[in-house]
């Protein structure tokens, strides 16, 4: 059974921020809208335990007789629960939020999941009516802008270049059977070099090569953490992460972000105190973070709280899986990337790469980092499922790391571009929606005024754009005010989709 993590009084008033500011209501509705509004957006996590009354009281700033009322209203609503000793803790209406063992859980009560499934959003079609009962445009004869994958397209002269090489290279390895579970050698030792050179001294034994970084993902959590083990991660997060923690059956356990945008842009960073005390009250044996231009909001966490998070995992025993895939796309005009998180502990940090996001998800080609006796372990587990990689992809990711420079800097650079196109899109188009603004990365986290993110991205087909909806890359079916719009189209279909979103916005409406 998962334990409910408390959140302080002093973390509760910092993560709501000011309450809702409406003079028709009464203090204690503005303080429940406003605890709710925070469960929605991801800023407070199912589950989380709220501080007792009198405390929330005397640090508010307001008589416990306006907490209490704020509770019961929340209580009758159905967004908070209690029990007699337990204290009080936050759930979804017409859910209730004592989890059992995660082999036993379904998916969140959130239309995203029956529209989406578990195994992604991708080949999902739309309803075939409109709200009011219309029939809707045949999306078939549309031409589909798909905006629900971040990864880019292949930098074709880079690839068909390093294909020519590979096919060279590939007699050094024919006389033999093709298996060499580790990886490559030579890949091996280039990627323990690149981590070297970022501050993480690395020897090649300390690297081993997976079919992508996703098969990365759920070999260290299937082989490092039990069943019914709960994980922490980050909410929002990686929607396909959440795939492999729930197949493996494990509990996702969210950790929110601050908040701290203005009128038109969304800014959220990490809680280092409220991790730390994650950690110290779950006891979980593994967290998930993806701490550079992350997935999906684009934040990068900085150096002070990377140590922070790292310190807190050594204190507790807890595992840092870290996803480090965009860490290679930071825009040029970017200032230094902070410290890998694993050159705060190399031997507490398991990070995670790929060839997908710099390159081309077509090459199935990841990497672990992590200490040596991690990587035997996890080369062990990996041996009875997959035997090896494919030594072709690696050779001409071989090739492709070996001269990335150009490749890199010109994906740098498009990205940028794209990310400027999409902001300027939803300006124009959307000028009441509030957006990120990444310094690096593949996407933006957008919030609309109003949780329609599912229902828009049910109807945004049949208009000729996919979207993929907030509760997508939520751990407990929150986020329904929220999108991820990547920039890695073109500047052309990055407009005409989000022309297409604004017409689903106004279909919708």
């Amino acid at each position: 059974m998962s334990e409910t993590v408390r959140i302080s009084a002093a973390t509760l008033v910092r993560r709501l921020g000011p309450l809702h500011n409406d003079i028709r209501l009464p203090v204690y509705r503005s303080l429940a809208e406003t605890i709710r509004s925070a469960l929605l957006d991801g800023r407070l996590a199912v589950g989380a335990g709220l501080p007792s009354e009198r405390e929330f009281a005397s640090r508010l700033g307001v008589s416990r007789t306006t907490v209490v009322a704020a509770y019961g209203l929340l209580r009758e609503q159905g967004w908070l629960e209690s029990r007699h000793g337990s204290g009080s803790w936050l759930r979804l209406p017409g859910k209730a939020h004592k989890p059992t063992p995660q082999g036993l859980r379904e998916h969140p009560a959130n239309p995203a999941y029956s529209a989406f499934g578990s195994g992604g959003i991708y080949g999902w079609e739309a309803d075939s009516l409109h709200r009011d009962g219309t029939a809707l445009p045949d999306s078939s004869a549309i031409d589909l802008i798909d905006l629900t994958t971040a990864c880019p397209e292949a930098p074709l002269a880079a690839l068909s270049s390093a294909v020519l090489a590979a096919k060279d290279g590939i007699a050094r390895y024919a006389g033999g059977d093709g298996y060499m579970p580790f990886g490559l050698p030579a890949l091996r030792e280039l990627i323990a070099n690149r981590y070297t050179h970022q501050g993480v001294p690395t020897c090649s034994n300390e690297i081993l090569i997976t079919s992508g970084a996703q098969h990365a993902i759920t070999l260290t959590i299937s082989e490092l953490t039990a069943p019914g083990d709960s994980i922490v991660v980050e909410c929002p997060t990686y929607p396909i992460a959440l795939d492999a923690i729930r197949a493996c059956h494990r509990t996702p356990l969210p950790v929110g972000f601050t908040d701290e945008s203005s009128a038109r842009s969304l800014r959220w960073s990490w809680d280092g105190a409220l991790i730390s005390d994650n950690f110290r009250q779950s006891r979980t044996r593994m967290a998930y973070f993806v701490p550079d231009f992350h997935n999906p909001t684009g934040s990068l966490m900085d150096a002070t709280t990377r140590e922070q998070v790292v310190t807190a995992a050594r204190r507790t025993g807890t595992i840092l899986v870290v996803d480090e895939t965009f860490r290679d796309l930071p825009f040029p005009d970017c200032d230094l990337l902070p410290p890998p998180m694993a050159a705060f502990d190399p031997s507490r940090v398991v990070s995670v790469g790929s060839m997908s996001k710099t390159f081309w998800g077509g090459l199935r080609v990841g990497w672990i980092r992590a200490a040596g006796s991690i990587i035997q372990r996890l080369t062990a587990a990996r041996a009875t499922a997959d035997m090896a990689g494919s030594v072709l992809d690696q050779l001409v990711s071989l090739e492709l790391l070996s001269c990335a420079d150009e490749t890199v800097r010109q994906r740098r650079s498009q990205l940028a571009t794209g990310s400027k196109v999409v902001i300027a899109a939803l300006d124009s188009e959307l000028p009441t929606w509030q957006a990120t603004r990444p310094a690096g990365g593949a996407s933006l986290w957008v919030r609309a005024p109003r949780p329609i993110a599912t229902e828009i991205a049910m109807i945004s087909p049949s208009l000729g754009v996919r979207i993929a909806p907030g509760p997508r890359f939520s751990p407990d079916g929150t986020m329904n005010s929220f999108i991820r719009l990547p920039f890695t189209r073109s500047a052309e279909e990055i407009r005409e989709g989000v022309a297409r979103l604004a017409a689903a916005v106004r279909r919708f409406d």
